[in-house]
């Protein structure tokens, strides 16, 4: 892992002063891994709730995940092990309930400095304490599913947003999902960032819901799960990948 460089910070991070450490003569460079979290994560350029891995011992990973100045897209369970997360610089409001209920169960109210877990198969969600975006550092078990990633780098956009009985249209800022006799809205700042996160770590990002209750599921098979209330359906993982790419090509950036 190289340091990434200073560079410019985004303007959530104005008042902090990034002097990264360095390598210095290093003739096995093997042995050596550094990287500045802060100039990292806050970088201008860095996109939000995008998990990049930046460490590994054995089967611990260590992921940078730049919160954004508002919330989660999604309500998330991850399906394979708990998670401990590190505020490194920041506040956030951190929502634990039930999947796929509205039983809350409690909350976190967590600042620079502090560590939390958020347990396997709870569904969690994020919010901004104060309005800005905040670094984070993730540390979990390494899911096996991931072996996978890359798998999918050849698959292009859909000819269509239709997927099975899923049918996806876009409308000023909400994208309306249909499926069986149900339709909902979802906010469409909240659903392109959600598919960019499902994207580009392929799917297998465990049990997300969606604000208007569309639900993406990979239990790590291979088949990943489309619901929206009782309308379930299965598909092939390139097939909603294929989906996905279509919609973030229609629906541009948030």
């Amino acid at each position: 892992m190289t340091n990434r460089s200073r560079g410019e910070l985004h303007a959530d991070f104005g008042d902090l002063h990034v002097d990264p450490g360095e390598i210095v003569g290093a003739t096995r460079p093997e042995l050596f891994d550094i990287v500045n979290l802060v100039a990292f994560g806050g970088a201008a350029d860095q996109k939000t709730h995008v998990p990049k891995e930046i460490g590994r011992i054995g089967p611990v990973v260590f992921w940078e995940s730049t919160g954004a100045a508002d919330a989660l897209p999604f309500w998330n369970t991850n399906l394979f092990t708990d998670i401990y997360l590190y505020i490194v610089h920041g506040g956030a409001r951190v929502v634990l309930k039930a999947v796929d209920s509205d039983e809350v169960y409690g909350e976190y109210v967590a600042r620079t400095g502090d560590l939390f877990r958020l347990p396997k198969d709870v569904a969690h969600r994020t919010y901004s304490l104060d309005g800005k975006r905040r670094i984070t550092m993730e540390i979990l078990e390494r899911d096996p599913a991931w072996d996978t990633i890359g798998a999918l780098a050849h698959v292009q956009p859909a000819a269509t947003t239709t997927l099975g009985g899923f049918r996806f249209e876009a409308d000023g800022d909400v994208v309306r999902v249909t499926a069986g006799e149900r339709t909902t809205e979802e906010p469409r700042g909240f659903f392109v960032r959600g598919l960019r996160a499902l994207v580009a770590w392929e799917l297998h990002l465990g049990h997300n819901e969606f604000e208007g209750g569309f639900v993406v599921r990979d239990d790590g098979d291979d088949t990943v799960w489309l619901r929206l209330g009782d309308h379930a359906e299965s598909f092939p993982p390139a097939d909603v990948q294929a989906l996905f790419l279509r919609l973030l090509a229609d629906l541009g950036s948030d």
